[in-house]
């Protein structure tokens, strides 16, 4: 085989990710994985080099399976914090470098500001400074917010894995908190071209989930993604009688789940009713003492 036919049969470079954008939701994941499915999104098929990894940038989105691209651990040359569940997707964020990845950060160690009346405060993070609150905080972030040394405006990598037919597919993205809030990455649920897609059912299996999305049966016997599932792990305080957590009906509150055996026992019969009174003693109160 000449040279020029082995040089064909390389892949071609990539320049640029598979797809750009914002995954926000299991849906949206799902979309990606059915489009690449199709081929209306290429796969990645081996590991990238080190000049691809450039193309690495805010709304950069992969989707490689593990037989076809022999790809077990995908590597960026990127420094992250430990990996964060939200849902059915970890997170990480982005750290300055490999020795302050699990480097804490000290609240001793923020620096004070001097505010102008003489009094001194502390900083905000930079996603308080944007006004975002705390639910979509935990959106963007999980519960990375200041537990480690982020780089200053570093990117936020989130994956999402599932296995058909045993084997593994898995979606990688890359994203900037300041983009996705000021609208420059789009998520596929909001592009007509690939929310129109029917999601294929194999990938609405429940089983694949830790938090299983909303699904329904249609007039037509499709099985179609509606919405994310409910929040896992409900407060006590919002169990219903349904959840696992909560005791039965029958047994009354304020115990701890077990029914007595002398509540077990039936009630004796009383011939002559409960309100039957006892016969008064022929003594007074006073008999027998001083």
């Amino acid at each position: 085989m000449s040279a020029a036919q082995q040089g064909s049969q390389q892949p071609t470079a990539w320049t640029e990710p598979p797809w750009s954008g914002w995954i926000e939701t299991t849906g949206d994941a799902l979309l990606i994985l059915e489009a690449a499915r199709r081929g209306l999104i290429p796969r990645v098929t081996r590991r990238l080099v080190d000049a691809e990894r450039r193309m690495i940038t805010s709304g950069s989105v992969f989707v490689f399976d593990e037989d076809e691209s022999g790809i077990k651990r995908w590597t960026d040359g990127l420094f992250w914090s430990p990996s964060r569940i939200l849902g059915n997707f970890l997170l990480y964020r982005e750290t300055d470098k490999r020795g302050n990845r699990s480097a804490r950060v000290d609240p001793e160690d923020s620096p004070d500001v001097m505010k102008p009346d003489g009094t001194l405060s502390r900083p905000k993070n930079d996603h308080t400074s944007m006004g975002i609150d705390k639910q979509r905080e935990r959106t963007l972030l999980g519960s990375l917010t200041n537990s480690y040394k982020f780089k200053p405006d570093g990117l936020m990598k989130k994956t999402f894995s599932l296995t058909i037919g045993g084997v593994a597919q898995h979606l990688i993205s890359y994203y900037k908190i300041e983009d996705v809030e000021n609208g420059r990455l789009r998520s596929p649920s909001s592009l007509p071209e690939l929310a129109a897609l029917a999601i294929s059912a194999e990938y609405l299996d429940k089983t694949h989930f830790r938090n299983p999305p909303k699904v329904e049966i249609g007039a037509d016997g499709i099985l179609r993604y509606c919405g994310e599932g409910d929040e896992l792990d409900p407060s006590p305080s919002t169990s219903s009688p349904n959840t696992p957590n909560s005791h039965p009906p029958t047994i009354p509150l304020l115990t701890d789940g077990h029914v007595s055996e002398a509540a077990k026992r039936p009630k004796r019969f009383l011939p002559y009713g409960p309100n039957r009174t006892r016969k008064k003693s022929n003594k007074s109160p006073t008999d027998g003492h001083e």
